[in-house]
């Protein structure tokens, strides 16, 4: 990763005000100035300490000016004070390149290693009910988690990725009903039926939904399965678990297809069945925020104190109920319970067992109980973080807050300090045209409608897989058409890359927090703010380096070592003045911001900063691509400073591409 001077700069003026004023301060902001005429960089720093110490900014900007001349920094060639006070920074430009030439590169991602600071951080995500197919919704959870995952990582940083599997739940029930009471199939019978499994369940809770609204006998026999799931124990139970398992393997198979993996499967059946929640409860009711209810409503139940807090004031009956009166634990009672495992409030009781081989050495591991087969005790190797994100959607934001406030009861008089994040984002739906191209049915009078909104539970909706066989199959289509000389194997495989890319870049593309309207067209065209585009400035750089070596006979090695051999000795900063050059240093302006864009994507939780930052790369290179040719170049100078530049975008976008989760094809 090309280092960010930002970090250099503001470490240079933290250092220049302590000189000069005496006073400690923060890291101060850094920002772009507007025009380049304004340098690389631009620090307000005397704009804001003048005002603390009653100084004219000014006045102060000046005196700092000074104190850095006296101290230069490296990679700066100059320093100047714009407007009322701002001291605005201008790289050296040629020593600038030329450090990026000789760090780019030199550590993959992969190759990261933690940083020397004890961190790790979970991140959880996915997390589907393991009832019936993925749909489209759960395709944003997981590439944002995914994405989330590799971006923090990036930083040095151990992350964990896991992923809950709500095995004991009403959705689960409601299939094992399904199976039980209206296809009348016991476990073995389920176990035996053919692929696609998850289909088979979307469209059996979709029966049991309807069937269960006004049927009391039907409502009655789901509580008795949901109390069995609980248990652990009887036919429905063994049913439950089939169901659970092969739902699962289907949505990991699924994610696979968007190269989205885990570290860690926890399921809630070992949750419960290792009294997790006791041990969770033992320590909880000692402290004010959870009580036992003698009398009253919830009579026999234990209750989270909630009444007065922040974030329930408006609610009529604030406190929630975590364990009933039959003494049955409630959802956020093992979430919670989950929760204090992960940042090890908990002991690790569980045990583990591999659950998947994964191609590149990864391994998968499944939580289970001691004395099942093949699970071991793998002492620190899970949970016990201090930090992690859960993404889950916005409208689990309430649970969310509940798990925060027992984390908060928990750690508010002890030394443990644990920071529990919400990754909330919000729904996807589908625009009309892409509806009706998939096969759902859209009425007359919302064909003018932004999107259509998908309901799981109605059946109404477009499942992940159905989504990725189409959106390969035009992939491939395009593909076939501008390559006709391409075997079947390869069309395949890269329209399937370029399905990845359309797909993760539009679910990532948008804040969190806003609406998706999914379009087809608009995620897999080859123009505009889309996958294809950044995959095709990707290829276009790789292509570069191949009709060079096909002309010269050269490696991209060899002709950037000879590149460079051209403009040593001080000669690449001299080619980087003018009119053009200033064109190509804001192409490599823009690659040096990507430490910052990752700072600030996971500072604010918006995955939407990382996309927008390679667009804004894909942009510009493409613009240098057009306007700046290399083999029709015949001033040397001119053409050495272009391939190198094109080597180092090369890479560089490799790495930005990676952290997205979006393959680059060898061609297009």
């Amino acid at each position: 990763m090309i280092v960010d001077l930002r970090r250099v700069v503001a470490a240079a003026v933290v250092k220049a005000v302590a000189e000069v004023t005496g006073e400690t301060i923060d890291i101060p902001s850094v920002e772009d100035p507007p025009r380049p005429e304004f340098g690389d960089l631009a620090i307000p720093v005397a704009l804001e300490l003048g005002r603390s110490l009653g100084r004219p900014p000014r006045q102060l900007a000046e005196e700092l000016l000074e104190w850095l001349e006296a101290n230069p920094v490296a990679g700066v060639s100059r320093w100047q004070i714009a407007g009322p006070g701002y001291l605005n920074a201008f790289f050296d430009r040629g020593w600038v390149f030329d450090q990026i030439l000789d760090t780019l590169g030199s550590v993959s991602d992969d190759q990261r290693l933690p940083s020397s600071v004890d961190i790790k951080q979970i991140v959880e995500h996915t997390s589907i009910n393991p009832n019936k197919a993925a749909h489209i919704g759960h395709l944003r959870n997981a590439c944002l988690g995914d994405t989330l995952a590799r971006v923090v990582r990036s930083q040095g940083i151990d992350v964990e990725v896991q992923n809950y599997i709500d095995d004991t739940g009403v959705q689960v029930a409601d299939v094992v009903l399904g199976f039980a009471e209206i296809r009348g199939l016991d476990a073995e019978a389920v176990a035996a039926l053919p692929d696609p499994f998850d289909y088979a369940c979307w469209d059996l809770y979709t029966e049991v939904t309807e069937l269960l609204e006004n049927n009391e006998v039907l409502q009655a026999r789901r509580r008795e399965v949901l109390l069995s799931l609980e248990r652990q124990s009887g036919p429905e139970a063994e049913l439950g678990a089939i169901i659970a398992d092969r739902i699962t393997s289907c949505h990991i198979a699924t994610m696979e297809r968007l190269g989205i993996r885990y570290d860690l499967l926890v399921r809630e059946g070992d949750v419960v069945g290792l009294e997790l929640w006791a041990a969770a409860l033992e320590q909880l009711s000692t402290s004010d925020c959870v009580y036992f209810a003698d009398g009253g409503k919830h009579d026999g139940c234990w209750m989270m104190r909630l009444e007065g807090l922040p974030g329930f004031e408006d609610l009529e009956e604030p406190d929630k109920v975590l364990v009933r009166s039959n003494g049955a634990a409630t959802y956020v009672a093992k979430d919670i319970a989950y929760h204090m495992w992960k940042y090890g409030l908990l002991d690790d009781v569980f045990a583990y067992e591999n659950y998947a081989e994964i191609p590149d050495t990864h391994v998968a591991y499944r939580s289970a109980r001691p004395g099942s087969a093949n699970a071991r005790s793998m002492p620190g190797r899970f949970g016990g973080a201090r930090s992690g994100f859960n993404v889950i959607d916005v409208r689990q934001s309430y649970l969310q807050q509940i798990v925060g406030v027992a984390l908060a009861a928990l750690t508010r008089d002890s030394q443990i300090e644990v920071s529990h994040t919400h990754f909330s984002y919000e729904m996807v739906a589908l625009t009309p045209r892409t509806a009706e191209t998939l096969g759902i049915p859209v009425a007359q009078d919302d064909q003018r409608k932004a999107y259509i909104e998908m309901s799981g539970r109605r059946g109404y909706g477009v499942k992940a897989d159905d989504l990725l066989n189409v959106l390969e199959k035009r992939g491939a289509t395009e593909v076939a058409k501008r390559n006709p000389e391409l075997d079947a194997a390869e069309v395949d495989e890269l329209g399937r890359q370029i399905a990845v890319g359309a797909l993760r870049y539009f679910l990532v593309k948008f804040s969190r927090n806003k609406v998706i309207a999914f379009d087809l067209e608009e995620a897999l065209s080859f123009e505009g703010e889309t996958g294809p585009y950044l995959q095709y400035a990707g290829v276009r750089a790789h292509s570069i380096f191949a009709k060079l070596e096909e002309r010269w006979g050269k490696s991209e090695e060899e002709v950037v070592s000879e590149a460079r051999s051209m403009l040593a000795a001080g000669r690449l900063g001299s080619e980087l003045v003018g009119k053009e050059a200033s064109e190509l240093w804001n192409l490599i302006v823009q690659l040096m911001r990507l430490e910052y864009v990752i700072e600030q994507t996971v500072t604010n939780l918006e995955i939407s900063t990382l996309a927008k930052h390679a667009f804004g790369l894909a942009q510009a290179f493409n613009h240098f691509y057009h306007r700046y040719p290399i083999l029709k170049e015949e001033n040397e100078a001119k053409r050495a400073l272009r391939i190198l530049l094109a080597h180092v975008f090369r890479l560089h976008f490799s790495e930005v591409l990676s952290l997205l989760g979006i393959p680059l094809p060898e061609r297009m």
